[in-house]
């Protein structure tokens, strides 16, 4: 099901103190379209910090939606100037999450593509900073 792929991921974060930090990863992964959605599927590395978690991204139309399971599990919702709250649960327990993107670039085809999303971060009320994640997709 989908076909193998070259997932890359730069992830750049800005906390309140304007201290950046940049994670750039590549992954394999699998991509494919289900009715009008794309799904991109991958495996967290060490790097990432979220080692024994698989991510899985669900594009519908400008709407992305962040899924991690195993280490932690979480589900973020991308949709340009919404806010949206989750949970976001790992192995010391839970905490409320809050996204607000006011940045959300999608273009995939069937062949591969790219999503660019750029948003404000809040855990249990306190703000965490600005981030930036940028996905590439392409075919083996």
């Amino acid at each position: 099901m989908g076909k193998e792929v070259l997932v890359t991921i730069k992830a750049t974060r800005r906390d309140l103190g304007d201290e950046n930090e940049i994670i750039e990863l590549i992954s394999q992964g699998i991509f494919y379209r289900k009715k009008d959605c794309y799904y991109i599927l991958y495996k967290e590395t060490e790097l990432s910090g979220l080692a024994d978690a698989s991510t899985t991204l669900k594009v519908e139309g400008n709407t992305v939606t962040l899924i991690r399971n195993g280490s932690i599990n979480m589900r973020q919702v991308f949709e340009q100037g919404q806010t949206h709250r989750s949970l976001y649960q790992n192995t010391l327990g839970c905490m409320e999450m809050v996204v607000r993107p006011w940045n959300v670039e999608v273009d995939l085809t069937d062949f591969g593509g790219s999503i660019k999303l750029e948003y404000e971060l809040e855990l249990d009320g306190a703000a965490v900073g600005v981030n930036s994640l940028e996905i590439a997709v392409k075919e083996v």
